[in-house]
């Protein structure tokens, strides 16, 4: 595939548009930063997740999966960071106006094997959180799918 030589034009508009992606992007992350419970480090998806688990739950087991949690936080946080910076690193791939396709491929995957250790981490808690929490909260979580 040959590859064209782009008019200034071109060149300039993509310049534009990277542009506005980025104040788009940075306004998006200091609003959400100001947001409780929001966290620079991975926008605290797993907090939300176990949020939406304790809910759904009686306030017993919602207390045991809530300090299962808290005891994985330390852990968590530096995971949330690392695939942020991931994330950040493909999207100023993305940005540019010649797109790497080999290093684009590398920064989805690193992105993607972060995000997976995030959720083994998830699960773990789930996991250790059934171990201990009572047969009427585990029947609650399941709700109307085994009927």
């Amino acid at each position: 595939m040959k590859l064209r030589p782009t008019s200034l034009a071109t060149t300039r508009w993509l310049l534009l548009a990277s542009l506005c992606c980025n104040v788009v992007f940075a306004t998006y992350v200091s609003v959400q930063w100001l947001r409780p419970g929001w966290t620079p480090a991975g926008a605290g998806v797993p907090l939300r997740m176990i949020e939406r688990v304790a809910e759904r739950l009686p306030k017993d087991d919602a207390e045991v999966l809530w300090r299962i949690y808290r005891g994985k936080e330390a852990e968590i946080a530096p995971m949330q960071a690392e695939y942020t910076r991931a994330l950040l690193k493909t999207m100023q791939l993305v940005a540019q106006p010649e797109l790497d396709r080999a290093a684009l491929r590398l920064a989805v995957k690193d992105a993607r094997d972060k995000r997976l250790k995030i959720g083994d981490t998830v699960i773990e808690t789930f996991v250790e959180m059934l171990e201990q929490i009572s047969p009427k909260g585990r029947r609650q979580l399941v709700g109307g799918f085994l009927r």
